[in-house]
C-alpha cells in the first residue's frame, strides 16, 4: 500500500513537492476554474485511473487491510483487487521509464504469445484479458485494419 505524504495538505492550489496531485489537482479546479471534481469511476465503482502500478492495485482489499486513506471517501461497495480498476481505464499511473511504458503497450496491445504477457502473474493476466477483452484486441495483439 502507498503510504501518502505525512506532511497534509495546505488547502491551496500550489505545485510543491509532497503535495497530494489528485487533492492539489482539484482545488485549483474549485479555486481557479469554479470546477468541482468527480470521482472517475464506472457503473461498477470500478477506478479508471489507478494510483500506483496495476499490480499492486489488484491486491489492495479494503476488510482485510481496514481503512486506510485511498479508501477515504469511496462509497461502499467501490471495486476492490481484480475488481478495483474499469475494464477500459483511462490512466494507469507510477509508470515513468521508457521501458515500463513499452511493457504495458505490450501486454495490453501485443500477442499473447509474446514473453512481456507470459511474464505477467496470473491476477495481473486475468485483468489485462478483460481490458483487450473490453477493447477488443485479439490474442494476436491490435490490428488498426
Amino acid at each position: 500500500m502507498p503510504m501518502g505524504s505525512k506532511k497534509g495538505e495546505r488547502g491551496k492550489c500550489e505545485d510543491r513537492a509532497e503535495a497530494s496531485e489528485e487533492v492539489t489537482t482539484s482545488l485549483c479546479l474549485k479555486q481557479k476554474l469554479n470546477i468541482d471534481a468527480e470521482p472517475t469511476r464506472d457503473d461498477k465503482l470500478r477506478e479508471y485511473i489507478t494510483i500506483d502500478k496495476i499490480n499492486f492495485v489488484l491486491g489492495w482489499n479494503r476488510k482485510e487491510q481496514g481503512e486506510w486513506w485511498f479508501w477515504k471517501g469511496k462509497p461502499e461497495g467501490a471495486g476492490e483487487e481484480e475488481e478495483c480498476c474499469a475494464h477500459r481505464p483511462i490512466g494507469l499511473h507510477k509508470y515513468k521509464l521508457p521501458s515500463e511504458i513499452q511493457k504495458l503497450d505490450l501486454q495490453f496491445f501485443g500477442s499473447t504469445d509474446g514473453e512481456t504477457y507470459k511474464k505477467l502473474d496470473a491476477k495481473t493476466k486475468r485483468y489485462v484479458d478483460k481490458v483487450r477483452g473490453a477493447m477488443g484486441i485479439s490474442d494476436k495483439g491490435f490490428n488498426p485494419e
